[in-house]
């Protein structure tokens, strides 16, 4: 009978022992998940923020294109940078449709830069038509900005893209 008689002292000792260690892994488990959420964010932040980039990018490649066709008002006069792309142009230049993108705004400002000798091969084209290079700096900045359900600004990112483009042009540089 001493056999299966229980000391007093160890009632309870097992169920101790597990709801210890219950504790321990919901504990365990909670930073995990604290920890996959930040990983979770930091994720969307990131692609968010390559989107923007691209967005730039292509503001870029949106005022090389421009420029092929048109030259900024501040050609050779000064070196004040000027709004060359609009946000609006920028967003209609994507379908037709003046509408906020989806993946971010931009717009670009160009300033001249300086006049340069053209390329090899245009000063023996078409007798003797001189040719000269002028030289843009183009700033692309791209931005999205999320509104909250308040509708206050919340995570706003933005990006810059700068480049420098040449166009070939008929005449020679002249100091104004």
């Amino acid at each position: 009978m001493d056999l299966i008689r229980r000391r007093p002292n160890q009632r309870g000792y097992a169920m101790l022992v597990a709801l210890i260690l219950i504790a321990i892994i919901t504990i365990i488990g909670a930073t995990s998940l604290s920890i996959a959420g930040v990983d979770q964010r930091v994720a969307n932040y990131t692609r968010r923020h390559a989107a923007i980039t691209d967005a730039a990018d292509a503001g870029g490649e949106h005022a090389r294109m421009q420029l092929m066709f048109e030259v900024p008002a501040n050609e050779g006069w000064d070196t004040a940078a000027q709004v060359f792309v609009e946000e609006a142009d920028a967003q209609s230049w994507f379908e037709g449709d003046v509408v906020s993108m989806p993946l971010g705004n931009y717009e670009v400002a160009a300033s001249f830069a300086k006049c340069g000798q053209p390329p090899p091969g245009y000063s023996t084209e078409e007798g003797q038509a001189s040719f000269r290079a002028d030289y843009w700096e183009m700033d692309s900045h791209s931005w999205f900005e999320s509104m909250d359900s308040s509708g206050d600004q919340s995570n706003p990112s933005e990006a810059r893209v700068a480049t420098m483009v040449r166009k070939v042009m008929r005449g020679t540089c002249t100091e104004r």
